[in-house]
């Protein structure tokens, strides 16, 4: 283990606070006491005192940093077990305690938080576990007493404090500016829904690129040069998915501020970029929100005809976006970086995609209802049947 390593345990020791102070003195106690030897014995293989043994593990101090080397080779362990550290969890085994998670949440709201507490507590260093964790919290911030939906107030506040916790410290351990970038929209949601915007700004401000990224090209031609084709190929599509997500993300964004001619605009680019279903994988829900906004800004002065034929189109975009959420088929184009796009369906996936595209859905339909600028059309039939077609698919449609 590298000091860097050590050092790293022993900051996440501290931060995890009593239990694991707890933890490695009994440890300590634990492995002196197998070995067969006094604290006086193990003071003086260690060239200490041996009051600072005794406190050791009666949990009044910590082992200074530069004798945990030598610690670990007096009991015969590593530093990794001196610390009680196991191994980190597989990606079926966060698969799966993150479904535990939204299904304790969803159940009982405090026997999930204890979950979720528990799961953070023993996997502080486990970025992709923590990121489920904070994940399972923050879907479940707008279901709890005190949402409003622009503030928080009782449960609310707590579950996002204990997310904003996660997330952050999933941020701090993340290894790429990809993986921050997942976690940002969620950060900056919480803090706005704290009454913090002026942080939110400048969080993003920090992490605003301004100027094109050309080293992924750069690299990719080393190792092009070096004869590590596969090495290349893994860099360059990484750039390009990323590059995707970032210029459909951007778009979604202008959608809420663009006129007919802009909109128009947009709604061809995102169809070049979406050619076939599999790359539309990539950012399903795009066009469906270009739709409608097409169909808001023609409904306060075109015919009623000429809206609910844009609402149509609106209701056709949700389909074919609910169908490639509920059965995606990664784009062959990057195939390197399947890690990146969608799992491979398994019983709780396909639950959780249908989950998705159901709350989806629903949220659609909410905003339909409760958005006074469609009084001018709500009494017409054509308006229930667009919001049951929402609701249900094509099956209402037959």
């Amino acid at each position: 283990m590298s000091a860097f390593h050590a050092i790293r345990i022993m900051d996440v020791s501290l931060e995890q606070g009593t239990e694991m102070d707890t933890r490695i003195n009994e440890t300590l106690a634990r492995l002196r006491s197998k070995s067969g030897l006094t604290q006086e014995e193990a003071a003086n293989h260690l060239g200490i005192t041996k009051a600072a043994v005794s406190k050791w593990e009666c949990g009044q101090s910590m082992p200074d940093i530069s004798l945990l080397p030598a610690i670990a080779d007096l009991y015969s362990t590593s530093i990794d077990d001196l610390f009680g550290r196991v191994q980190e969890p597989d990606k079926e085994s966060i698969n799966a305690a993150y479904q535990t998670a939204l299904a304790l949440l969803g159940e009982d709201y405090d026997a999930g938080l204890d979950y979720v507490r528990k799961q953070v507590r023993e996997n502080w260093t486990c970025c992709e576990l923590l990121r489920m964790m904070g994940a399972a919290l923050f879907a479940q911030i707008p279901k709890l007493p005190g949402f409003n939906g622009n503030s928080l107030e009782d449960e609310s506040l707590q579950c996002a404090d204990e997310a904003e916790r996660i997330i952050r410290r999933v941020i701090e351990l993340s290894p790429s500016e990809a993986g921050i970038s997942v976690e940002l929209p969620s950060l900056v949601r919480i803090l706005l829904w704290t009454g913090r915007e002026r942080e939110a700004e400048k969080l993003l401000d920090g992490y605003e690129r301004k100027e094109p990224n050309l080293q992924a090209a750069l690299l990719a031609q080393l190792h092009r040069e070096a004869g590590r084709n596969e090495d290349a190929l893994t860099v360059l599509q990484r750039a390009l998915l990323i590059s995707l997500l970032e210029a459909q993300s951007a778009m979604a964004a202008m959608v809420p501020m663009a006129d007919d001619s802009r909109l128009a605009e947009l709604a061809d680019l995102a169809a070049a970029l979406q050619p076939d279903k599999t790359v539309a994988s990539i950012f399903p829900t795009l066009m469906p929100a270009i739709r409608l906004q097409q169909a808001k800004n023609l409904v306060r002065t075109a015919p009623a005809d000429v809206v609910f034929r844009a609402l149509n189109s609106f209701a056709d975009a949700l389909d074919e976006a609910c169908a490639v959420m509920s059965n995606p088929v990664n784009p062959g184009i990057f195939d390197k970086v399947e890690d990146m796009l969608w799992d491979d369906a398994d019983d709780e996936v396909v639950r959780t995609r249908s989950e998705g595209v159901a709350e989806l859905r629903a949220a659609y339909v909410s905003a339909l209802e409760s958005d006074g600028l469609w009084d001018s059309v709500r009494d017409d039939v054509r308006f229930g049947q667009i919001a049951a077609r929402l609701s249900n698919g094509l099956e209402a449609r037959r």
